[in-house]
């Protein structure tokens, strides 16, 4: 199904506009470009209640609609937007608009997935206002390539800033104090470095009932959670290949950080074409076609990075008493229980790590990471190669590690 935080995203990126009831020729060719990045990310249809151009390069849209009906495992999704106003909009060629700022007012997302998978889903997204700065909108030719549609869909913005959001799901109400990003780059590939952060999402006690009916992140002391969630990396785009190195981090307030990583290079525009394809048809991709593409894309690093603010020391003593003992003795058998699982896995170098690892968190909880780091980075085909009889090469030949309070 259709992701709510593709719906959630699109509203704060801001990579929305509509359709006008005028003559599609009345309509300003940044406003067709900003449809059509639009349309590749959600279908449906949409509306508009009007546009104002002065001709100068300043145009404000109003009462902006979108709705895609629900489809299969695909919710409803209706998108709103009360003021769209842009300013500074510029043609910079080959169909690249620069918009110099863009405000928006009014934001609401609505979605409606009365089939969900265990209970009807109401989701209703508030975004009272936001602002971007350096906006840069491709608009697709009559036949635009991989590269072209990659970018069209992408919303990139030297700078974005949106204020206070409210969510509402199945009447249980998530604030957030807003969002922010950054980047700088190339606006006709979309290649560059970008920073962005969701400050201060607060989950209430409500909410935390609905999905945890036992109560047990209430006996461990908590009441609410509030959860800062950031991303950074840089993209390279070319017209026959992606590479990226990004990270990001779920900050936990007094419970922790979930942090990850990852870089892979040479992932065929050809095959992002394809998938992109898929998506705007409603089709399953070509898998079979896309597989001898893969072959070459390489991954040079993962990480997965716990960093831990008391949830550990909270936890354990719950976990122990499921299971029959003292905190204690369940600390002191953990690495023995992992040597136990681990061994299938051939590498004892690999083990001994690990259940070491293992010991010295549990004693003092600070941090546990497991990195991939081949020495040097790996191919899709040289992955595929890998023995299933053989594990422990594999964890050897991609640079598997696992440290504790480093």
């Amino acid at each position: 199904m259709r992701p709510l935080a593709l719906a959630f995203t699109s509203a704060f990126l801001a990579t929305s506009a509509l359709t006008v009831p005028a003559l599609a020729q009345d309509r300003p060719p940044v406003v067709t470009a900003i449809l059509q990045s639009f349309e590749t990310q959600l279908k449906g249809s949409a509306s508009i209640g009007n546009i104002a151009d002065d001709g100068s390069g300043n145009i404000t849209v109003t009462n902006m609609s979108f709705d895609a009906p629900a489809s299969g495992t695909e919710p409803a999704i209706k998108f709103t937007v009360g003021e769209m106003a842009l300013n500074g909009v510029s043609d910079k060629g080959s169909g690249l608009f620069e918009i110099s700022n863009a405000t928006f007012k009014g934001m609401k997302v609505d979605v409606s997935d009365p089939s969900g998978a265990t209970m009807p889903v109401s989701v209703a997204i508030d975004v009272p206002e936001g602002r971007t700065e350096g906006w840069y909108v491709l608009a697709l030719g009559d036949q635009p390539s991989a590269l072209d549609q990659f970018r069209a869909s992408m919303s990139v913005a030297r700078k974005t800033e949106f204020g206070k959001m409210t969510m509402t799901v199945n009447g249980v109400t998530v604030t957030a104090d807003g969002y922010s990003a950054t980047w700088d780059g190339d606006p006709n590939t979309g290649s560059g470095m970008f920073d962005a952060r969701f400050s201060n999402l607060v989950i209430p006690e409500s909410a935390i009932a609905m999905l945890d009916t036992a109560g047990q992140l209430k006996q461990l002391g908590y009441t609410d959670i509030r959860i800062d969630l950031s991303g950074k990396g840089k993209l390279d785009v070319t017209p026959e290949a992606l590479s990226f190195d990004m990270s990001g981090a779920y900050d936990m307030k007094d419970m922790g950080s979930l942090q990850f990583s990852a870089a892979a290079a040479n992932v065929p525009m050809a095959a992002v074409g394809e998938l992109q394809s898929a998506s705007k048809a409603g089709r399953e991709p070509d898998f079979n076609a896309m597989m001898p593409q893969l072959m070459g894309v390489t991954l040079s690093s993962v990480k997965l990075r716990f960093e831990d603010a008391s949830i550990t020391k909270r936890v354990l003593p719950m976990i122990a008493a499921m299971q029959g003992m003292d905190e204690a003795t369940m600390v002191a058998s953990a690495g023995a229980m992992a040597q136990l699982g681990l061994a299938q896995l051939k590498n004892q170098a690999f083990t001994d790590q690990t259940v070491a690892a293992i010991n010295a968190f549990l004693k003092d909880p600070r941090s546990l990471t497991v990195s991939l780091k081949p020495a040097a980075p790996v191919t899709v085909q040289e992955m595929m190669g890998f023995s299933p009889q053989d594990p422990g090469a594999a964890i050897t030949q991609l640079g598997v590690s696992v440290s504790a309070n480093d």
